[in-house]
């Protein structure tokens, strides 16, 4: 229907209206190896292949450089400064970062009791 004596625009994807049941478009494949020039997150991150590597907090907000291939990633300033270096986590990883948990120190009390007894309270 026209209004004003202008054509009814069409209903399809140059319009912006997608058709019932129609897929979105796909996202862009990461290729094997390449570079790629993005700005450090405020939480001192960058994103490559839907995974979050930490890089470096202190460079929050500037500008860095990703490089990778098959085996490593090697996050570096515009400057050439490597921030981090990791190689490729396994499937289904969403963030990889340098930061280890903690582990409980080993027990320093190595006394075992040669001959142990029961408790009286047993």
């Amino acid at each position: 229907m026209s209004v004003g004596g202008l054509p009814a625009p069409a209903a399809n994807a140059a319009s912006g209206h997608r058709r019932r049941g129609a897929r979105p478009p796909q996202r862009r494949k990461t290729p094997p190896s390449g570079t790629r020039q993005v700005r450090v997150g405020a939480n001192g991150t960058v994103n490559l292949a839907s995974i979050t590597f930490l890089a470096s907090k202190t460079h929050a907000g500037s500008q860095a450089i990703i490089d990778w291939n098959p085996d490593t990633i090697i996050i570096t300033t515009t400057d050439g400064e490597v921030l981090a270096q990791y190689t490729w986590p396994a499937p289904g990883t969403r963030y990889v970062s340098t930061h280890t948990h903690p582990t409980p120190p080993a027990s320093t009390d190595h006394h075992t009791p040669q001959d142990p007894e029961l408790s009286p309270m047993s």
